[in-house]
């Protein structure tokens, strides 16, 4: 293959770097650098160890792990369980702040070893978002490329690690030039953009627009090479090295074409080491979960940085002034700079072939708009929501949505039954305020008219398809919610249906739509009848008293005397369910005429108590810690698992168990059918073993 063997060579495909580019260096951190480490969880970390060995490797865990001793020293707890560097030798880093497409580059060498590493700064200047937003670094993890490269044998012939170069969007660089300074240089693009030639050798494209080929022209001076691979999702990294070269072959480049774009270069990496390990500072920072991406009200916009930098650089004149007066405005309107620069970057990265820039996924769900929000009780509101696009909400009596709520940056699911009748262009979703609820605070909170939120559903086999001749209806607390949405649509329908409400509080204050319940039984006295019961009643109270407990049932479905043909539904606190369950036993109601739904899924069982791992098809292998859900790990590292109500009833969590066992809450929403063929559900399923799962569709 043609090899780029002098500078001349290189300087002839790429050019020389431009003097505004290496203007955007600096030698000593700044406020704005001190800032980004300050936030930076992670980072890329290269450099030699004592047999003059390329290494690669990630440090971090924290936002902060690398302290700003003084403008020209940082120092940072060294890898556990790796060959240190040499003192005096070249250290490089990577700076990566999760939910950021810019990084901060840092080139030094290594000034002490012990407890704490120490790293005397000699440059540092911002990346561009190229590399990762080309790989979609922070998006949601994408399946691999099918066919991958398998070779027959060489380091690159571990299934894990051609797995792994099939998946990775994303690697650091690490290389030395001559005087021993060291460079670490991000790379990004598509999934199975590393290129299998053989057992022992990779290929990886340069794309047009690298505008400093640090790591081109160390090469040419110092063929030693190292890398560290990362795929969205995952815990573990891929680490590499060896030696590489430079070509320019047409033949090669042709292959790893982007649509019309070919590649002006390629690096290719003679691998003779390999080898998928954990990363415990990945583990650590958990960069994939949304939550912990950084505020961006902590950080600079790294673009207005680069140019302060390029400004503090300029040479006096009219050239330098300006610089600095763009520097100040960009620095004073951060959220129009990054608006402003995510456009010309998205732009720009359609034009290589790219398409839209990788990112965070589009929300899920309809859009909705909240048109009116009604206090029902001190501790229940109703969340009155408008169909944005027009369309009826359809659904059947009984079902619940999922509102998608986006709270301190954080994105939440939570399931709320519908109080209203199916096919309007209004839907009414009553929540309750829990102790400890997080979304359901932020519903009384923070919720106001005017707000657009997002919904999925309808979900849940709780419903009323057909009405029976008779309904006998249990409720206690916020259980009334999907019975008011039974009850309107009964009433509105042609059926004569009679319906039969026993609804249970505790005080009078408590009882969620007691006006309505009062009006539409005054209206339909011949099909509605309503029982109240409290447990804490005024004394002026002169209904029922006590709780909707086992005898409580057992003594007012004696009153009733239900017909042989009439449906139960019942819906409340896991007691009350099991009394009402005991109580249809000893009536001896069929299966299929009674129905039941409480508000919170059945204890999870706890497990094995270890920790094990899951793998989701060819998505990831992440870490499930002793006592989560395989739900609560996936989303933990933002792999893209299918969800709703997160406690068992509605099915969306459903995937297939390829390997290994689980224990799941018990009862739920899975049909025998579904059990049979393999299915459980994420959302009340945790691991006993390791785990393999397939996310159907």
């Amino acid at each position: 293959m043609n090899r780029i063997a002098t500078v001349a060579d290189l300087e002839a495909i790429i050019g020389r770097p431009l003097d505004a580019v290496t203007r955007k260096q600096i030698d000593a951190l700044d406020e704005g650098c001190r800032r980004v480490l300050a936030a930076a969880p992670l980072a890329g970390f290269g450099y030699r160890d004592a047999d003059g060995k390329s290494r690669t490797t990630v440090v971090g865990g924290r936002p902060g792990f690398a302290a700003v001793d003084s403008p020209r020293r940082i120092s940072l707890t060294p890898p556990a369980g790796e060959p240190p560097p040499v003192a005096g030798s070249g250290a490089s880093f990577v700076f990566l702040l999760p939910g950021v497409g810019e990084v901060l580059r840092l080139n030094g060498s290594v000034a002490g070893i012990g407890e704490r590493l120490t790293v005397d700064v000699r440059e540092a200047y911002v990346h561009c978002a190229r590399a990762v937003g080309r790989s979609g670094l922070w998006a949601a993890p994408r399946a691999a490329p099918t066919g991958a490269t398998r070779a027959a044998d060489g380091p690159l012939a571990d299934p894990r690690v051609a797995a792994f170069l099939a998946a990775t969007p994303f690697l650091i660089v690490s290389s030395v030039d001559a005087g021993g300074g060291g460079d670490s240089s991000p790379r990004g693009d598509n999934p199975g953009f590393l290129r299998v030639l053989d057992g022992r050798t990779l290929a990886l494209p340069d794309r047009r627009g690298n505008k400093r080929a640090d790591t081109f022209h160390n090469l040419l001076e110092d063929e030693r090479l190292s890398a560290v691979a990362l795929v969205p999702g995952r815990l573990e990294v891929l680490r590499l090295s060896g030696t590489a070269r430079l070509t320019d072959d047409p033949q090669l480049l042709r292959t790893m074409a982007l649509g019309t774009q070919v590649p002006h270069a390629a690096l290719l990496f003679t691998v003779s080491e390999a080898g998928v390990v954990p990363s415990p500072a990945v583990e650590s920072a958990r960069p994939w979960d949304r939550s912990r991406h950084v505020d961006l009200t902590a950080v600079p916009d790294l673009n207005a940085l680069a140019t302060i930098h390029l400004a503090a650089n300029a040479p006096r004149g009219v050239t330098g002034r300006l610089l600095r007066l763009i520097a100040r405005r960009l620095d004073r309107y951060p959220r129009l700079t990054r608006r402003l620069m995510a456009a010309l970057f998205s732009r720009q990265l359609r034009s290589e072939g790219y398409g839209a820039v990788p990112g965070t996924p589009a929300a899920p769900g309809r859009p909705v708009r909240v048109a009116e929000v009604i206090r029902e009780t001190a501790d229940a509101t109703t969340l009155v929501l408008d169909s944005v696009d027009g369309a009826p909400f359809d659904f059947l009596p009984g079902q619940f949505f999922t509102l998608v709520l986006t709270i301190g940056g954080r994105t939440v699911r939570r399931a709320y039954s519908a109080s209203s009748v199916p096919g309007s262009g209004r839907l009414t979703l009553t929540v309750k305020r829990t102790v400890d609820g997080y979304a359901s605070a932020h519903v009384h909170d923070g919720v106001r008219p005017g707000d657009e939120l997002r919904l999925l559903g309808p979900s849940g086999s709780f419903r009323v398809a057909r009405p029976p001749k008779e309904l006998v209806l249990l409720a206690a607390g916020s259980g009334i919610t999907p019975m008011m949405s039974i009850v309107r649509a009964t009433l509105a329908g042609t059926a004569d249906t009679r319906i039969t409400l026993f609804y249970g509080n505790r005080t009078e204050a408590d009882i969620i739509f007691h006006a309505a319940l009062t009006d539409l039984a005054r209206a339909h006295p011949d099909r509605l009848r309503v029982h109240h019961v409290l447990s804490r009643p005024t004394p002026r109270w002169n209904g029922r008293r006590g709780r909707l407990d086992r005898q409580t049932v057992r003594d007012a479905l004696a009153a009733l005397a239900p017909g042989d043909e009439a449906h139960f539904y019942s819906c409340g606190p896991a007691g009350m369910s099991a009394g009402v369950r005991d109580v249809l036993d000893e009536l001896g109601v069929p299966a299929d005429r009674r129905h039941e739904e409480t508000f919170a899924g059945a204890p999870l069982p706890a497990g094995d108590g270890a920790e094990q791992t899951m793998t989701v098809g060819d998505l990831g292998t992440v870490t499930v810690a002793a006592g989560q859900t395989l739900l609560e790990a996936g989303l933990d590292a933002a792999l893209p698992m299918p969800y709703s109500c997160t406690v068992g009833s509605c099915g969306e969590c459903r995937v297939r168990l390829r390997d290994g066992e689980v224990t799941m809450a018990e009862p739920n929403c899975l049909s025998p059918r579904e059990r049979a063929g393999g299915y459980i559900l994420t959302c009340v399923a945790r691991p006993r073993t390791g785990t393999t799962v397939e996310i159907d569709g």
